[in-house]
């Protein structure tokens, strides 16, 4: 057995296995395609925003141990990252029938059959579900709660399980409570953020009943540098019909820019972006993002709100503005 092999077997054994907290199949849809294997993403640490550094998606928001548990009668399980494997393969498939076609930066096959729209569904509420951040607000929730000692080889695991077990109570709940609700399928020609809270619940992103806050509220998820799904509110549906069904939107550039403020706001403690498509030429944070109470932040979340129009189905448009950055006086009007 090779060394490398080694190492990982052993790392298996003792929970120790790298865990990514966002897919690596994800991140490569924000990184530059350099060679054979090697993307590159450009990183930001939330605390560090303006020390920007390159980073290969194998080697960021990754985690020792993260997804190690314990069965009821204490032995090591990956279960939660076998899963979420699964999951990846089958969102993969799908993302790539939605960012490859060559009709336009908006495929013109939208919306997404059943299966596709299942496969995505389950993929999101896991991103939802697994973060760093849910992980935290879990353990400042239950801060109070007197646990026993136990030995230091098995706290490393065993701390993991209460996270781990609400990932599985809530996965296919909030999968299908996605699956339900209307998708718009958008272009921007702002350079989007992504981070390490990948799918954004506009206003709730630390709600203690995650599925009903992912059934009411604006939820964002940048896909690549230029395109994302968003899923308009109960509130939006109401005001707009147009909005009850699957459809298809251009957001204008200063829209796209109050939408990367809205995901470095939920970000846990990292962004990432494409090295070509860097939102920061157009932006810069301001004001206080959304609080973390379990380092101490009392102070209140920002609000968000959020129009469009519904893009008329013989529109889309062209799949050269998703690399093209138009100069200052048509940022807001690609061609359509």
């Amino acid at each position: 057995m090779g060394r490398a092999s080694a190492g990982k077997r052993k790392a298996r054994e003792t929970g120790q296995t790298r865990d990514h907290t966002v897919p690596q199949m994800y991140l490569r849809q924000f990184a530059e395609h350099r060679s054979r294997r090697h993307y590159e993403l450009t990183v930001r640490r939330i605390g560090n925003i303006d020390e920007a550094f390159p980073a290969m998606p194998n080697n960021v928001f990754a985690v020792r141990g993260y997804y190690w548990g314990t069965t009821p009668d204490g032995v090591p399980h990956h279960g939660v990252e076998d899963l979420f494997t699964q999951l990846e393969g089958a969102a993969a498939t799908v993302m790539k029938t939605v960012l490859d076609a060559p009709d336009g930066a908006l495929t013109g096959r939208w919306p997404l059959d059943t299966e596709e729209r299942l496969d995505l569904a389950w993929w999101m509420a896991a991103q939802i579900l697994r973060t760093t951040r849910q992980r935290k607000r879990l353990a400042h929730a239950d801060r109070d709660v007197e646990r026993l000692d136990v030995p230091a080889e098995v706290a490393a695991i065993a701390s993991n399980n209460p996270h781990l077990t609400y990932i599985v109570e809530h996965l296919a709940s909030l999968a299908f409570t996605l699956f339900a609700r209307p998708w718009g399928l958008a272009f921007t020609s702002m350079c989007l953020l992504t981070s390490d809270v990948p799918v954004v619940l506009f206003n709730a992103p630390d709600a203690e009943d995650q599925q009903a806050a992912a059934a009411a509220c604006d939820i964002l998820l940048p896909l690549d540098p230029h395109r994302l799904l968003f899923l308009p509110s109960a509130a939006m549906l109401a005001r707009d019909p147009r909005k009850r069904t699957d459809h298809r939107l251009v957001i204008p550039g200063g829209v796209g820019i109050a939408l990367v403020q809205v995901t470095y706001d939920v970000a846990d403690a990292f962004g990432a972006h494409h090295p070509r498509h860097d939102p920061w030429r157009h932006w810069q944070p301001s004001g206080p993002r959304h609080p973390s109470p379990w380092n101490g932040d009392s102070h209140s979340a920002p609000m968000y709100s959020l129009e469009y129009d519904v893009l008329a189905p013989h529109l889309t448009v062209e799949r050269r503005w998703l690399t093209e950055h138009p100069p200052p006086h048509t940022a807001d009007r690609p061609d359509t």
